[in-house]
């Protein structure tokens, strides 16, 4: 569609597992005495302490303390498949985590992984579910900043066709998706009785077109016992044309940061001469100003002689042979990857591909693949991108949307996100009428900061998620749009504090990403 074939295969919602790197102690600020998320699951002594446990549920509950390689009890949670009839032909695989927090009792948030094509298991197993098998690390370990400590978390692989759903695919647009989906969704919810739920649709990368136009589909039914939306956060989202999103942005990203990329003063030199030639650094001028600019410039055409993404990239391989595009600091050799993705070094590989771990989740032998091989979209998505369609009125209907990015994220870049949103109309005003990147993002100091500089850290350190002044966050008419600094392509993952306290956001915890104070129950 709107992607080049070559970078629209790149948008896995996860990083290319042998281009990851976990994270990664550093020099803290002062300890404080705000609260550190709750751990990511308490032992059960009995079912009988499950909530959702009844006769329809039963045949999807997952057998917490005998999930594969991982020692601890990860607690109560639902696995499946479900159907996506009568709009598709086929089921959807979901796992569902029950919350123990007492504010979630009426909600229900979804998460989506991107692609098109890729799994939702990879959000979970590595960014943000109750339990976390990331790249390079030994085996799983309780995730303190677990998404399911503040709500009831639901992970689906769709369309059908990713992850454990079985397909073919059926859809040829984000429309069918949305169909799909909510045919699926009213069968989830028939079937763990959370009819009346307020409903917070995330996800990150290609999930920027899943996610609007799915939120806005469920707005169009008017239908408050199955669909009734109150808040949607996309991170580092698909939302425009390659031109916006990844060409026009590519040399001044590459610019502030030279020293990372470490490439040539010829090379630097030639770039941007290349980017003033094509019109991207005239482009970017005049597109982000605050307020926007009337008319709004058109965004220059991508011609075989401005593809200047493509030469970076290329050199950047040349200096840095590990180079991550998903992640800008990572570095030689390559973690193995438990998710199946190629990999160097030994230990396990393709986890949920395993029949043990497959059976435990209550599929059929599947041949998984974190990403599928088979096209989602037979033609191409010929939807067209979310900020010019459903996204604005999405905003509008739930005036609770939260756009997140990474600063070291590659492929999708932050400046062509602030390009977008300045030439969206919402509420009837386009665009943002301040500078979204000078009011701060304050994540909480919490237990295990201080002991590392003094060496006194909790044995196995797992409380990895940095404290203080992480980025930066600016609400204006429904629509926040908050920076993460040392975060790539996926939040979670590498800034995990910061993506729990977005969430405490979505979800009305907190008043403000700028509130000082420690994590919420």
């Amino acid at each position: 569609m709107h992607l080049t074939t070559a970078i629209a295969s790149l948008l896995l919602v996860g990083s290319v597992a042998s281009l990851q790197s976990p994270h990664r102690r550093a020099v803290v600020a002062p300890q404080s005495k705000a609260l550190t998320p709750r751990a990511a699951s308490v032992p059960r002594s009995s079912v009988t302490d499950y909530s959702y446990l009844t006769n329809k549920t039963a045949r999807f509950l997952v057998n917490g303390t005998g999930i594969p390689e991982v020692d601890f009890d990860v607690g109560e949670s639902y696995a499946g498949l479900l159907p996506n009839t009568p709009t598709g032909n086929s089921s959807l695989f979901f796992w569902f985590f029950p919350s123990q927090n007492a504010n979630a009792s009426d909600e229900i948030l979804i998460w989506l992984n991107g692609g098109p094509g890729c799994s939702s298991l990879d959000g979970l197993l590595q960014e943000n579910g109750p339990f976390l098998w990331q790249s390079g690390t030994y085996k799983p370990v309780p995730n303190p900043y677990s998404w399911t400590n503040l709500t009831n978390v639901v992970y689906v692989d769709q369309p059908a066709g990713a992850g454990f759903s079985p397909g073919p695919s059926t859809v040829n647009n984000e429309e069918d998706v949305a169909a799909q989906f909510k045919s699926w969704f009213k069968h989830f919810v028939d079937t763990f009785s959370l009819h009346g739920r307020k409903v917070y649709l995330t996800g990150e990368s290609y999930a920027g077109m899943y996610v609007p136009y799915i939120a806005s589909a469920m707005l169009d039914e008017e239908d408050k016992t199955y669909f009734n939306v109150k808040g949607v956060q996309i991170n580092d989202p698909s939302i425009n044309d390659d031109s916006v999103m990844i060409y026009a942005p590519a040399a001044r990203h590459l610019n502030h940061y030279t020293n990372i990329f470490a490439l040539n003063s010829t090379f630097l030199s030639y770039i941007n001469t290349r980017a003033d030639t094509c019109g991207f650094n005239a482009f970017l001028d005049a597109a982000i100003q605050y307020p926007p600019a009337h008319p709004f410039p058109a965004a220059p055409p991508i011609t075989e002689d401005c593809q200047i993404w493509d030469e970076i990239i290329s050199a950047a391989y040349n200096i840095n042979p590990c180079f991550n595009y998903y992640h800008l600091t990572d570095f030689c050799p390559y973690l193995w990857d438990l998710m199946g993705f190629p990999s160097l070094g030994t230990g396990p590989n393709n986890y949920f591909n395993r029949t043990d771990v497959q059976r435990a989740l209550h599929v059929p032998p599947t041949d998984y693949s974190v990403c599928s091989d088979n096209p989602i979209f037979l033609n191409g998505d010929t939807s067209p991108p979310s900020a010019w369609t459903v996204l604005p009125g999405v905003i509008e209907r739930t005036n609770n949307t939260l756009i997140g990015h990474g600063w070291l994220d590659y492929l999708l870049i932050l400046n062509g996100t602030l390009a977008t949103i300045q030439n969206m109309t919402w509420h009837g005003t386009q665009g943002f009428t301040r500078d979204p990147l000078t009011h701060p993002l304050f994540v909480p100091y919490h237990y295990g900061l201080q002991e590392l500089s003094e060496g006194t850290e909790p044995d196995p350190f797992i409380l990895d998620a940095g404290a203080g002044l992480l980025g930066t966050a600016y609400t204006e008419r429904g629509l926040t749009f908050s920076s993460v600094f040392l975060a790539g392509h996926e939040i979670p993952q590498y800034v995990p504090g910061a993506a729990y306290r977005q969430v405490e956001f979505l979800l009305g915890r907190i008043g403000s990403l700028q509130q000082r104070g420690g994590y919420t129950a």
